[in-house]
């Protein structure tokens, strides 16, 4: 780090004494010009996103990686990508020579506008360990889906100026709506997926692998979620949730001034819920937080909660290992530990949970 922002500094020393420097001929001085400017380019690329190796995944397996696309009919106009029909496309991350039912699923949605690999340093990890990963990109959702016939479809600018412009508790209803329309999104995008993988009439070459006694649900924020309401609502089909710093959205049934009213019924699933520093000391002054707080106090031994000390929101996912600065100024300051520490953190509760809730190859 120290040399890259040393480069910067002289790349930019470089260009001011080329600009002030009289004694080179004109269109010699704008070729050097040229030159240094580009150097203050790529030495501030480097720093910016200095892509900090991935910590090695820790398991026996070797593991493949492929693309799988699903597409179902939707009623959500703007979200449809041929025709009528929503195609979501999906990375799997497996383990060389996996044998047909006889590995875990973990389905990973991730934050606002992340993308399938959102987390990758966690899927290595799992697929190494004989997990089957599918991470979720959500066409208009994530800022960049790759689709099956070649087209980038980028995040929506709507949706994307109303995450940013969120008036939170300012506007309770608003609030609500908008978090019910930006998780039904993904609901259904999940929900497609469960349905292909549990129907007995589908065989492919990945659903085949799976056991679908040991189902995972997964994500970060915004696909946490999600991923947290399909887990209440079709809890006899998955074995546990891991969440990254989520709230239990589909859990608030209604407002009472400026507190959002949850449902009493206890989440019937084992949870992991990994926290920041972003949030844990603040989660009981967020009124979508609720849910959260009152299982972060339960004594119930299935619902396991977690704080990395040291990392913002953004923090927990593998965007800091791209660009720590960039990803530090999102998190407004809280990243202050480097990005492989906080992931094999994270890696070590993950794998804690789940050898105790899913490894087991039956309930």
């Amino acid at each position: 780090m120290f040399l890259r922002l040393s480069g910067f500094i002289l790349s930019i020393a470089l260009l001011v004494f080329v600009i002030f420097q009289k004694k080179i001929r004109k269109w010699g001085k704008v070729g050097l010009v040229v030159v240094a400017l580009f150097l203050v380019l790529f030495m501030a690329y480097l720093n910016i996103f200095p892509r900090h190796p991935a910590p090695h995944p820790t398991g026996d397996m070797v593991v493949r990686t492929d693309t799988v696309f699903y597409r179902y009919e939707s009623n959500l106009a703007d979200m449809l990508t041929h025709g009528n029909e929503r195609e979501i496309p999906i990375k799997v991350w497996y383990p060389d020579g996996a044998e047909e039912n006889q590995h875990p699923l973990l389905i990973f949605s991730p934050g606002s506008f992340g993308t399938a690999e959102s987390n990758e340093t966690m899927y290595l990890e799992l697929a190494s360990r004989g997990y089957v990963v599918m991470g979720i990109s959500h066409p208009y959702h994530s800022f960049s889906s790759k689709m099956s016939d070649g087209r980038t479809i980028r995040a929506n600018s709507g949706f994307l100026w109303s995450v940013v412009t969120s008036e939170g508790v300012k506007n309770m209803e608003g609030n609500l709506a908008s978090l019910r329309e930006w998780t039904q999104v993904r609901i259904d995008d999940i929900n497609v997926i469960l349905d292909k993988l549990l129907d007995a009439q589908i065989d492919n070459e990945y659903e085949s692998l799976i056991d679908r006694e040991r189902i995972v649900l997964s994500g970060h924020s915004l696909g946490g979620a999600a991923a947290l309401a399909v887990g209440r609502d079709r809890c006899e089909e998955i074995r546990a949730m891991v969440v990254l710093e989520a709230p239990f959205a589909r859990d608030i049934i209604g407002i009472d001034g400026d507190q959002y009213v949850f449902t009493d019924e206890a989440y019937p699933l084992p949870i992991l819920h990994v926290y920041s520093d972003s949030l844990i000391t603040t989660m009981d002054e967020i009124a979508t937080y609720e849910m959260n707080v009152r299982l972060l106090h339960s004594d119930n031994p299935m619902y396991v909660n977690k704080h990395i000390s040291g990392v913002g929101h953004l923090g927990l996912t593998d965007m800091a290992l791209l660009s720590p600065i960039l990803t530090n100024m999102l998190d407004r300051g809280a990243d202050t530990r480097k990005a492989p520490e906080t992931l094999l953190e994270l890696n070590r509760y993950v794998l804690e949970f789940l050898d105790e809730f899913v490894s087991a190859s039956t309930p």
